[in-house]
């Protein structure tokens, strides 16, 4: 019996002490009475600069020639025996270094796009104005003439649909023409020849004008349907609905609407995307999904997307 409770008492000794010993080997080190150890605060101090000396001039001679006699050594002369020559005047302090550009370690509010100024205040009446008559004095066609009366391009063709799309987008977009981080040069030509107050008021103006009805999706057939709906997780191809809208109608302000673009308009900027010749997509997503699909495919979402001819107005 006595060897049991023996046994017991040093098991319990053993489960009771290491959490013992730890307890109280961090209170002596919160306590302070551990030592310095091997990093000590106040053993890392901030060098001084080295002091900028005035190179000190060699002493004359007793007795050379043209010493003065009893001429303290090193004084400059005039002055008089036993007076401390004039101190060296100190060398100019280093200038700070240049402050770098860009936004300080401790700036954590919202970096805001340059566009968006353009929009503030804009009136969409002086973007209407803008939109049927141009800007003749700068060269700068009506915009009607290729995107139609009510934004709408009669035609088809290469030419976008301004109807449906937001403000926000069509910002944007001029802006980048007007940068050149959007390259085509009818389109560069213009946005540089608008101030930003009238980049505004044409992108405001057509953010009024809603998109005409589109029976999207009645052509391009399973696949292209699959894609909007499913994308191809095997290809990391989300589905086109995800960011554009079901039949593309829309998503958010800086998506484009894709329904209603004509198939020569879509077709075009798909393999712009692919060639890397327009490269204003977001990080790049565009152009990552344009070289996973075929030819076929983007010619189907082309045809998906279309819907039928538009109706000139």
């Amino acid at each position: 019996m006595i060897e049991h409770r023996k046994g017991i008492s040093i098991a319990v000794l053993l489960i009771v002490a290491p959490p013992l010993v730890t307890l109280i080997a961090t209170a002596h080190q919160m306590i302070g009475t551990g030592g310095d150890g091997l990093i000590r605060a106040r053993a890392v101090t901030a060098s001084a600069p080295p002091a900028t000396q005035a190179p000190a001039s060699a002493p004359a001679a007793s007795g050379a020639p043209g010493a003065t006699p009893g001429a303290t050594p090193g004084a400059t002369p005039g002055t008089a025996p036993g007076t401390a020559p004039a101190p060296t005047a100190a060398a100019a302090p280093p200038k700070p270094p240049a402050p770098v550009p860009g936004r300080s370690a401790l700036d954590f509010s919202a970096s805001r796009p340059a566009w968006e100024t353009f929009l503030r205040d804009a009136d969409p009446a002086a973007g209407k104005q803008l939109a049927a008559n141009g800007k003749p004095a700068a060269g700068v066609q009506a915009c009607v003439a290729c995107h139609g009366q009510a934004g709408i391009t009669p035609s088809g063709g290469i030419f976008p649909n301004l109807a449906g799309l937001s403000s926000e987008y069509l910002a944007k977009q001029l802006a980048d023409f007007r940068s050149g981080a959007r390259v085509q040069p009818l389109m560069n030509t213009v946005a540089r020849a608008l101030s930003e107050q009238e980049i505004g008021q044409v992108a405001a103006y057509y953010g009024t004008l809603a998109g005409p009805p589109m029976h999207v999706g009645e052509f391009g057939g399973d696949a292209a349907r699959k894609l909007d709906v499913q994308g191809d997780g095997a290809r990391a191809l989300p589905a086109c609905a995800n960011c554009h809208g079901l039949r593309g109608m829309g998503e958010g302000p800086l998506i484009p609407r894709l329904a209603g673009q004509s198939r020569e308009y879509f077709t075009d900027q798909m393999n712009a995307f692919r060639s890397g010749s327009r490269q204003n997509d977001d990080v790049g997503v565009m152009r990552a999904f344009s070289q996973r699909l075929t030819d076929a495919e983007i010619q189907a979402l082309a045809a998906y997307y279309a819907g039928p001819a538009p109706q000139q107005r």
